[in-house]
């Protein structure tokens, strides 16, 4: 009987891509993953707190520890042009296309490992075809 393990992320998190190249790959046979995307931002509001990104010392501090685990796990990573970054076109373009895990790897690694933008679902456009989904149909999500 399979194991389900619910996985709360969210793209703007370096350590969530970091999480899923390095360590989510490595689950025994038995676990079945369930993607379950998140707006940080909104639960980090709703705790009266700011995210990492958002206090300068903290800023540098994590960039240099998500350069250094980057290394360490030999992933391949390039940070967005800005960051923090507006991830709601991600995570909606994700709920559209039901969390599939294919989905947020390509997401994660448009943002993290290739280094460019999703704050606009434009942005995305490219992602979003790799799955089906036609440039006139970004509009309306």
């Amino acid at each position: 009987m399979a194991r389900v393990i619910d996985w709360y992320f969210d793209y703007i998190s370096p350590f969530a891509y970091i999480q899923l190249e390095a360590g989510l790959a490595r689950l025994p046979a038995d676990v079945e993953l369930r993607y379950r995307p998140v707006l940080l931002g909104a639960l980090l509001s709703h705790w009266g707190t700011k995210g990492p990104a958002e206090v300068p010392a903290h800023r540098q501090f994590t960039y240099r520890l998500v350069q250094w685990l980057s290394e360490q796990h030999q992933l391949k990573m390039c940070m967005p042009p800005a960051h923090p970054f507006n991830p709601l076109p991600a995570l909606r373009l994700t709920l559209a296309l039901d969390s599939r895990p294919e989905v947020v790897l390509a997401i994660f690694r448009h943002l993290w490992r290739e280094g460019r933008s999703a704050s606009q679902l434009e942005e995305l456009r490219e992602v979003a075809a790799q799955f089906g989904i036609a440039h006139e149909q970004l509009d309306s999500m």
